[in-house]
């Protein structure tokens, strides 16, 4: 039973990617996610209901655009494999509970992230507020409506507190230092894990951070850096790794 619910998982986890894309790329340019329907970016050739399949499509065409042949981007396909493979090995690590619905969010969450921070350099408000409603009615249905609401305490002190990094940010900087689609999803790092495991996922964050941002500086490609993109994976990574980061802590405290 663990191997179709681990496949079932796979197949949610790359169908709802393709949406995800969609999502990530329409809705920061301000397009509808109905109209026009999905086509080639190239031909403008609206995709038949077999050429829409997650992952299969891809494979059946051999990548290509079925009308005018031309290579068709491959980050859609590989987002498929890399969601459907996530929601699987969340199944297959937690089985139904409240950690494997968590996770579902999160990974979902991610990926809109990754793709909406690293080529707009924007964080949807949608998939925050949606993330934020379900995180707590699992709290409030898995525990009780007192963790729910303290949670929502929680998100608001990490809300408060990356909002007075920015305002000082800005001071020392003379420039914006965090973007507001990061302060919002500090509110969400504090309903997952709490304080003050929400501000070990602040410190963690700067040091994934920090490679790209030493990188995009000697190469001057950029003096912007999509901050996102690493706080949802240090999430997601203190979130999984919650025991050996309370280890940590306790070694302070």
């Amino acid at each position: 039973m663990e191997v179709f619910y681990a496949i079932l998982f796979f197949i949610i986890g790359s169908v709802l990617a393709s949406f995800y894309c969609v999502l990530a790329t329409r809705l920061p340019e301000g397009k509808s996610i109905i109209k026009p329907r999905s086509h080639c970016i190239f031909c403008k050739h609206e995709l038949s209901w077999y050429e829409l399949i997650p992952i299969f499509s891809f494979v059946f065409l051999k990548g290509k655009c079925h009308a005018c042949g031309k290579k068709i981007p491959i980050h859609t396909f590989l987002t498929e494999i890399i969601t459907g493979f996530l929601f699987s090995c969340a199944y297959l690590y937690y089985g139904f509970s409240y950690n494997f619905y968590v996770s579902l969010i999160l990974i979902s969450l991610g990926i809109l992230i990754f793709i909406s921070d690293f080529l707009y350099m924007i964080i949807l408000d949608s998939p925050l507020i949606i993330a934020g409603i379900s995180l707590f009615l699992l709290k409030w249905h898995f525990y009780n409506v007192d963790t729910a609401f303290s949670s929502l305490i929680e998100g608001g002190i990490m809300f408060l507190f990356m909002i007075v990094v920015a305002i000082l940010g800005k001071i020392l900087f003379k420039r914006e230092a965090l973007g507001g689609g990061d302060i919002k999803l500090s509110f969400l790092i504090g309903m997952t894990v709490g304080i003050p495991y929400g501000f070990m996922v602040l410190v963690l964050s700067t040091f994934l951070a920090l490679p790209y941002a030493t990188f995009s500086l000697l190469t001057n490609t950029s003096h912007e850096v999509p901050y996102g993109p690493f706080l949802i994976s240090a999430l997601c990574l203190v979130f999984l790794y919650y025991d050996k980061f309370s280890y940590i802590l306790n070694l302070f405290m």
